[in-house]
């Protein structure tokens, strides 16, 4: 007969080796997601981490390891990693990357999320297409082209605000003076003066190549811009040679800038250090060029899941945690981390948001909806052959494999800086461009 401390025992052991046979089963079963992304605001990272908190409870199998890096660091890691075929299975990717990662094979079609979240809900600008197939859901857009003035300067010189880019350029030289500037830009040999030369450019009818392909730059919209730059700059400090996206802001907050052309991460900005500088700033689209409509620089940024052939391991459970944090109240947690800079991508997101961010930046709706109206803009991967009829904007559909490569190499802001400070006729500086864009081109082709 056994006793009932015998019985106790078997029983107590006979559970604890079912328990530990069982163990190694359930870690197999719990799958690691690599998650990598340059959204380095802290507001950002404590979203995500609270996002994946909120993931992993309702997903108890699957564990997310977030790793972050600014934006040229995420860039070389998903090159580094593509190369040892152990890409993170959810990457950060911008429009202009999504040809180039699609032709290399990095990363899979996400047509199935897309659906799943509502095709219907987003905005049409923000969803990109390669080949009939969605590779980026496009989680935020970037709004580059708001023109910021100061209505308290407007006012005493007597000035209404622009309504079309010559009217911006005489306020400029008017508003010059007293030791303000008429006009902040970027003039220096990065991205930041290329997005702003890019939404001249194609306000005044240009583009950099045509629906075949063919490189355009080289025209009369592009000379007419860089003239227009070369005398813009009269305004300006010496140092937009050196100037970024945060000089433009930092910029403008110092009080010396009657306007600039910039992010609406400036608006937040206002809001956060200078609620008078706010009161006294009015905020506008760019106005309209040569075409006869003001075209905006907009760039998207997505998730995307990397393919199995470099490295994405678990794609099922990558889609998942792509579909959860662009349902529910996410995308609008999301939009407030910086708002209004980060636009959301989901018309059903937008509204709500408006409402709650306006409170961040004293109440300025207006702010908050012209940040948002993302209308009549381009990014570099649409705006192959490009054109502005009526005062509306016309997009060929043509995806630019070349472009990419164009902008990486700094070419436009080149052009730029050899008009602004090599004093080189804007003719000339025309010409040498397309020059190098068709070098490069012939280049890629091989």
């Amino acid at each position: 007969m056994i006793s009932r401390r015998t019985f106790l025992a078997s029983t107590a052991t006979t559970l604890l080796a079912a328990l530990l046979a069982s163990a190694p089963a359930t870690a197999q079963e719990r799958k690691t997601i690599r998650f990598l992304h340059n959204e380095t605001d802290p507001p950002s990272i404590e979203f995500f981490n609270n996002a994946i908190a909120e993931f992993e409870a309702a997903n108890p199998n699957i564990h997310v390891e977030m790793e972050t890096a600014d934006n040229d660091g995420r860039f070389q890691k998903i090159l580094a990693s593509a190369n040892t075929r152990t890409l993170p299975d959810v990457i950060k990717v911008i429009t202009l990357e999504n040809y180039e990662f699609v032709r290399r094979g990095f990363v899979s079609p996400l047509d199935d999320v897309v659906d799943s979240i509502g095709r219907d809900d987003f905005v049409p600008e923000a969803l990109t297409k390669i080949d009939g197939k969605v590779y980026a859901i496009p989680y935020t857009m970037g709004n580059n082209s708001n023109l910021y003035y100061r209505t308290d300067m407007f006012k005493a010189a007597g000035l209404e605000v622009p309504k079309t880019l010559d009217e911006m350029l005489v306020a400029a030289q008017k508003l010059n003076t007293g030791g303000n500037y008429g006009f902040i830009f970027p003039a220096s040999n990065n991205r930041a003066s290329t997005l702003f030369f890019s939404a001249l450019m194609w306000s005044n009818g240009g583009t950099y190549f045509d629906k075949d392909l063919n490189v355009t730059f080289d025209s009369e919209a592009t000379v007419k811009t860089l003239n227009y730059i070369r005398d813009l700059a009269k305004t300006a400090p010496e140092a937009i040679g050196s100037y970024s996206f945060g000089d433009i802001i930092n910029g403008y907050l110092s009080g010396k800038a009657a306007m600039v052309l910039a992010l609406p991460r400036l608006a937040s900005a206002l809001g956060a250090n200078a609620p008078q500088l706010l009161a006294d700033t009015g905020m506008a689209s760019i106005p309209p060029g040569a075409s006869g409509a003001g075209i905006k620089m907009v760039s998207t940024d997505g998730y995307a899941v990397a393919s199995e052939k470099f490295g994405g391991k678990n794609q099922a459970e990558a889609k998942k945690f792509v579909e959860f944090l662009m349902t529910g109240d996410r995308p609008a947690k999301f939009a407030l981390t910086a708002f209004p800079h980060l636009i959301p991508t989901l018309r059903s997101v937008q509204e709500s948001s408006i409402e709650q961010g306006a409170k961040l930046i004293g109440g300025r709706e207006d702010m908050a909806r012209t940040a948002f109206n993302v209308s009549n803009s381009l990014d570099f991967s649409n705006e192959a052959g490009a054109r502005i009829v009526d005062g509306k904007l016309e997009v060929s559909g043509t995806v630019n494999p070349y472009i990419g490569a164009i902008i990486a190499r700094q070419v436009p802001a080149q052009v730029v800086q050899r008009v602004v400070f090599e004093g080189e006729d804007p003719a000339e500086a025309a010409k040498w461009g397309q020059e190098e864009m068709i070098r490069i081109v012939n280049e890629l082709k091989g």
